[in-house]
C-alpha cells in the first residue's frame, strides 16, 4: 500500500469534509420538510436549542436575522409548540425565548436512531482521536465565523 503525500491527504480531506458539508445540507433539508419548517426557522430552532434560553435580540444577532425577520420566525415556532416566549425572573422587562417541553419528544423518532448509530460510530474511537476531531472542527468554525463576517461586509459593501 503506498503511502500518499500530504498534498494528496489535503485534496482527500478537502473532499471529505465538502461531501460532508454537502450531506449535511440535504439531511438538513429533509428534516425541515419533515418538521413542516423552511431552513431558518430550522436554524433559529437549533440555536435555541444549543445555547439555552435567550432574547429575541440576541436570537437574531446570532441567525442575522432583522428584528422583524425574527418576530416572524417566533411566530411560527410559537404557533408550532416548539419554542415559548417567558419572562426573565431576573429581569421582568425582557422576554426569553426558550425551547418547549415537547420538542425532545416531538423530535425522539428522528433524532433517536440517528444518535444511536451515532454513538455506535463515535464508540470505535480513541480518547485521542475525539480530542483531535473536536480540535479540528472548533478550528473550522473559527474560520467560518471569521470568513462569515468578511462575507457579510463584502456584501454590505457593495
Amino acid at each position: 500500500m503506498s503511502r500518499q503525500s500530504r498534498k494528496e491527504l489535503e485534496a482527500e480531506l478537502g473532499r471529505e469534509v465538502r461531501g460532508w458539508q454537502v450531506d449535511q445540507d440535504l439531511f438538513d433539508d429533509v428534516l425541515a420538510m419533515l418538521a413542516g419548517l423552511n431552513r431558518t426557522d430550522m436554524r433559529c430552532l437549533d440555536l435555541v436549542a444549543q445555547h439555552g434560553p435567550m432574547t429575541a435580540g440576541d436570537l437574531a444577532t446570532a441567525a442575522r436575522l432583522t428584528s422583524g425577520a425574527i418576530t416572524a420566525v417566533l411566530d411560527r415556532l410559537e404557533a408550532r409548540g416548539l419554542v415559548r416566549r417567558v419572562r426573565d425572573t431576573a429581569d421582568r422587562r425582557r422576554v426569553l425565548v426558550e425551547i418547549s417541553a415537547d420538542l425532545d419528544e416531538l423530535s425522539a423518532p428522528v433524532f433517536g436512531p440517528f444518535l444511536e448509530d451515532a454513538q455506535r460510530k463515535l464508540d470505535t474511537y480513541t480518547d485521542r482521536e475525539v480530542d483531535f476531531l473536536i480540535r479540528f472542527l472548533r478550528d473550522n468554525r473559527e474560520l467560518l465565523v471569521r470568513h462569515t463576517a468578511r462575507l457579510h461586509d463584502l456584501l454590505a459593501a457593495r
